[in-house]
């Protein structure tokens, strides 16, 4: 389930434009994801934009259903928590499709089946935040990440409980990670500490 962004905003020049850094974050992304990967990987964004932080945790389905987040800090000039969300059966198949496993190979989530998804997690968060850095003209530094694999609602909540900020806006960017066999979904969200106008992006550089 994607949260529909408010019309004003998925219609504005300014997030045509964020879309397009978006996408060039993504391929920087599937360059380092395919030399980890057994077959063949490819990444495209499917949308991008904002949703309300309030209801995040209904953004890999429903907040009760089982997911398996990479979680990073980020310091810098808009310091946050980035956090790439997988519904749990897409991360099983992320694990089979890296590994190059017939799908449905990978049943659970161990510590090796953890450490692929953090590996794949920490590059696709870094490439989407190089691609917000640049198009906001900031510096944004990660710190090492984590996998948490839990309920949406939990998962997704323990970060809000670090920044306090449930009334505001969050930037989400949705994306496909094609195989030849496989086809899943991941979504990247970039909570804020201090609430940033993200409806009003300019690129300041």
């Amino acid at each position: 389930m994607v949260i529909e962004m408010d019309s004003s905003i998925k219609t504005s020049v300014a997030l045509s434009s964020f879309l397009n850094a978006a996408k060039a974050g993504v391929n920087k992304a599937a360059e380092a994801v395919r030399t980890m990967s057994a077959s063949a990987v490819r990444l495209d964004v499917i949308s991008a934009g904002v949703a309300p932080t309030a209801r995040l945790s209904e953004i890999a389905g429903n907040a009760e259903d089982l997911v398996a987040g990479v979680y990073i800090q980020v310091t810098g000039d808009i310091p946050g928590h980035a956090l790439l969300v997988f519904p749990y059966e897409s991360a099983l198949n992320l694990v089979d499709m890296l590994l190059g496993n017939h799908k449905g190979t990978t049943t659970r989530i161990d510590t090796m089946e953890q450490s692929v998804i953090q590996e794949v997690g920490n590059i696709v968060t870094s490439s989407y935040l190089n691609a917000l850095s640049d198009f906001y003209g900031c510096s944004l530094l990660p710190s090492p990440p984590s996998v948490a694999v839990d309920m949406a609602a939990a998962v997704i909540d323990s970060v809000l409980l670090n920044t306090g900020h449930f009334d505001d806006d969050t930037i989400s960017i949705a994306t496909r990670f094609a195989g030849r066999k496989h086809a899943l979904r991941g979504f990247f969200l970039y909570i804020p500490e201090l609430p940033i106008q993200v409806a009003h992006y300019t690129n300041t550089k």
